[in-house]
């Protein structure tokens, strides 16, 4: 209650930099995500630069992946941030509660193209007879992360949404940091290869997942996830949707100029 009366009644210029640094710093930490993962990668021992050319191979695929989840997010977390303005809780949680079952619908949608097409759309996206294990290896395990790393995801950002933004950037850079603690393990220790550094990245989306239901359900939020708002209802999805097409539109415009790079690469070498 203290954040949401802070955005009634602080300066804009000081909500600016309580909200706007610790994004930045959380954008910049996780974006090591996926260097990390290349460093390690490309230490594997003979097949490091294979390797870190099936897991470029991915970048389109996990681009996209992420455009889904950061749009559907954004769509719940603004109007989230209109319902508390407005002072309406009830709907608050009820957007809260169907971006959540949104992001999980979109993800098992996603496990189940994964499933029967995994193959087929990373040959689309630049695989190579030599490099298709190294994508798929890395990528099923993704995939396989997918239902609880996109509404995982979608609480994070609402944590923002409501006023906390210092716990949001607090647990991506913390997981980060968890991520390369445990690509060496898994890679290395535990001779997993390319899926290692996936199955490292998949165990810190589960953190966040963990951590962030916590705080929305017996944790210190004024908003809470209640399993009877866990649901698709038409007028709420809608908005959400709505807010969702810009971001969307732009991620998928990331994601098709990897996967434009790597069909030239795979021409012209």
């Amino acid at each position: 209650m203290d954040n949401q009366q802070a955005l009634k009644e602080e300066k804009i210029s000081k909500l600016l930099l309580k909200y706007s640094v610790p994004a930045i710093l959380a954008m910049m930490v996780t974006s090591l995500y996926n260097t990390v993962d290349r460093a390690f990668i490309g230490a594997i021992k003979d097949v490091g630069a294979l390797a870190l050319s099936g897991l470029g191979v991915t970048m389109p695929l996990f681009t996209i992946l992420g455009a889904f989840c950061v749009a559907i997010a954004i769509g719940g977390s603004t109007n989230m941030s209109i319902k508390l303005g407005e002072g309406n809780k009830e709907d608050a949680e009820k957007i809260l509660g169907n971006t959540f079952a949104l992001e999980f619908v979109v993800a098992v949608v996603i496990i189940l193209i994964g499933i029967f097409f995994l193959d087929d759309i990373l040959y689309l996206f630049g695989a190579s007879k030599d490099t298709i294990t190294y994508a798929r290896d890395y990528m099923s395990v993704i995939f396989a992360g997918a239902w609880f790393n996109l509404p995982g995801f979608s609480l994070n950002s609402a944590i923002r949404a409501e006023g906390n933004p210092k716990l949001a950037s607090k647990m991506m850079i913390v997981t980060c940091l968890l991520n390369l603690i445990l690509d060496p393990i898994f890679i290395f220790v535990f001779d997993m290869g390319i899926k290692g550094a996936a199955v490292g990245t998949v165990i810190c989306q589960l953190t966040i997942c963990l951590w962030s239901l916590h705080y929305f359900t017996i944790g210190k939020s004024n908003l809470k996830l209640k399993l009877k708002n866990i649901r698709l209802e038409k007028k709420f999805i809608k908005i959400i949707v709505i807010v969702s097409l810009t971001p969307l539109f732009m991620e998928m415009a990331a994601g098709f100029i990897h996967l434009i790079t790597n069909r030239v690469l795979q021409v012209y070498g």
